[in-house]
């Protein structure tokens, strides 16, 4: 008997199994149109704490390239395919097409293994495919480009909430709303199953609202830094919830921004340009990635890092294999993320109606009219200072490079691709 006892004490301290074996989820957090400079890690004057510990208890990807309006961004993240290559460069009006059912994407190939799929917020693909039709089990938000954040509208005061394809009224505040729908998802979770949750917050997209005790708390600074506020203060309570329900060393959690800040709202300082453009304050956007004891605490990550290699490198982090039929633009940088470190990788575009090639410190943008410039990225973050005539011969590789990597992309007959476009002048904004 004494022997039995002794064992079952033992057995006690084992470790559940299942829990041992458990598939990690995943939470990408995608925050619409904030600026580089719309963080409290960068700027004190952003109330954003919880952005701030989320950082510190992770990886800060420092040179992280999401695309310059919202439709092409999440086009790139859910697919790994340049969004140009899928026809996306603008926004997407309500009647026209977004990605197709046939379009492999990220939540299609969780769900293939095992995974509960659910998009929360912003969906803006299109109303021809639904996220329900390319991968994700459940859908909650609405479908279009902006909403009201307290009427649930659009910008022709058009209803515009959902759940699963019905539309549905509700009321109260869209961030708010957002993140208590993922903290319910993930208290009501099959345990039995891992989940991909993609959090797709309005804010702080125009036109901006928040809630009462915000607006009041920063009245010396603006409606902005309220928005942005609430925005933290959603994300604070979904990570709590993680912690609630003992999931946060399986979690991986992925933050980033659709683009950067548009005139005049945000703040990308001392970025150069604002949404709509390829200079670094319209694609360059925080990003924070966090996965207790599989990536590093703390580090400021100089890794160039695209939206399109989200896909690849998430599924690198599962250690989910990607066939070759995928036909993936993205390429895997869970390496350089884990590692903490700065590693080698291909020249890459940013392929917009300006096209930006990245290749380390350097950066080639050509404009859809043809001009080139070049830019040496850490000796001039504000591109300042134009090196083509004073590097020949490296434009020249650079631009081959370019050449070869944009061939078989669709070329591009439209004008202005929305608000903020074309080139600007220092990301300073408003605060």
């Amino acid at each position: 008997m004494r022997l039995l006892i002794s064992l079952l004490a033992c057995l006690a301290f084992i470790p559940d199994a299942a829990a041992q074996t458990a598939k990690p989820n995943v939470v990408v957090i995608v925050a619409d149109d904030l600026g580089w400079n719309d963080i409290g890690t960068r700027n004190a004057k952003i109330v954003t704490p919880n952005l701030v510990k989320l950082a510190k208890d992770g990886v800060e990807l420092q040179r992280f390239y999401a695309y310059p309006l919202c439709s092409p961004a999440r086009a790139g993240l859910l697919t790994g395919v340049l969004p140009r290559r899928l026809g996306l460069v603008n926004v997407i009006m309500p009647g026209q097409a977004g990605i197709t059912k046939a379009t492999p994407t990220l939540p299609a190939k969780l769900k293939s293994v095992g995974y509960t799929t659910s998009l929360i917020g912003k969906w803006h693909l299109g109303n021809q495919n639904p996220a329900t039709a390319v991968g994700f089990d459940h859908f909650y938000g609405f479908m279009g480009g902006e909403v009201d954040y307290l009427k649930h509208t659009d910008k022709r005061d058009k209803p515009d909430w959902q759940r699963d394809g019905k539309q549905i009224e509700e009321s109260g505040y869209t961030t708010y709303l957002f993140a208590d729908e993922a903290s319910k998802q993930i208290r009501a979770r099959d345990k039995a199953k891992p989940f991909f949750i993609e959090v797709a917050f309005n804010a702080p997209h125009i036109d901006l609202a928040a809630p009462e005790d915000l607006v009041a708390k920063h009245k010396s600074d603006g409606l902005y830094g309220a928005v942005v506020e609430g925005l933290d203060i959603g994300i604070g309570r979904i990570l709590a919830t993680l912690d609630e329900q003992g999931l946060r060393d399986n979690t991986l959690v992925v933050f980033i921004s659709d683009n950067g800040a548009p005139r005049p709202t945000g703040s990308n300082a001392p970025l150069r340009g604002y949404k709509g453009s390829v200079d670094e304050g319209g694609i360059r956007t925080p990003a924070i990635v966090r996965w207790p004891k599989h990536v590093q605490a703390g580090i400021k990550l100089d890794q160039p890092i695209a939206i399109i290699d989200l896909f690849p490198s998430i599924a690198a982090a599962l250690n989910l294999p990607l066939t070759s039929e995928l036909k993936i633009d993205g390429v895997n940088q869970w390496p350089a993320i884990a590692g903490g470190m700065t590693l080698p990788r291909p020249a890459f575009l940013v392929a917009s109606a300006d096209i930006a090639l990245f290749d380390g410190d350097w950066k080639l943008v050509e404009t859809n009219a043809g001009q080139r410039t070049l830019y040496n990225l850490k000796a001039d973050l504000s591109e300042a200072k134009d090196l083509l005539a004073a590097q020949p011969e490296l434009a020249a590789k650079l631009g081959a490079r370019l050449d070869i990597l944009k061939k078989d992309l669709p070329a591009y007959s439209g004008g202005s691709i929305g608000p903020g476009g074309g080139k600007g002048g220092k990301g300073k904004g408003k605060k």
